[in-house]
């Protein structure tokens, strides 16, 4: 009898621990690519890219301004009402090297927002420097941290400052 219950115990431990862990989700996050807007010349980032996570519209406006441009497309513009629903990141390379960004996409894993992005230089060494950047409006989610994959690398050490 104490072989049988001793059994019992040892496959009850096994079924605890084999399907116990459940799988985690992957679940996408809504974002909307800025396309009208524009680093202000006077910032200087401490990275160079440098990564800022704006949850503040004050903060964000006084960094960014608006490219007003004929036939603009203002449901694009991140304005202080959209804000309420979501926070800005912004990946923002600074020098002569002129770069195209992207982003890929923005998933929920594990507690941690993950963020996917294609970055190319268009012209190297131009004759005038930029803040090239991409800024993105994330739909506001319960995350402990931030991944960054550049062109489908990790960056482990990408330092994200949070205004």
């Amino acid at each position: 009898m104490k072989s049988f219950l001793g059994i019992l115990v040892i496959l009850s431990l096994i079924l605890t621990v084999s399907c116990g862990d459940s799988p985690t989700t992957t679940e996408s996050v809504g974002f909307m690519i800025s396309s009208y807007h524009f680093v202000k010349n006077f910032y200087s980032g401490e990275t160079n890219p440098s990564y800022l996570m704006i949850r503040g519209y004050s903060s964000f406006d006084s960094l960014f301004g608006v490219a007003a441009v004929g036939g603009m497309d203002r449901s694009k513009l991140i304005t202080e009402e959209k804000m309420k629903e979501g926070f800005v990141l912004s990946i923002i390379y600074q020098g002569n090297d002129i770069h195209k960004f992207d982003i890929e996409g923005i998933t929920l894993k594990d507690n941690e927002l993950r963020v996917y992005y294609t970055s190319e230089v268009t012209q190297p060494n131009a004759s005038w420097t930029c803040n090239c950047h991409v800024t993105t409006l994330i739909d506001n989610c319960e995350f402990s941290s931030i991944l960054l994959f550049e062109n489908g690398d990790f960056l482990p050490n990408a330092l994200i400052k949070e205004l």
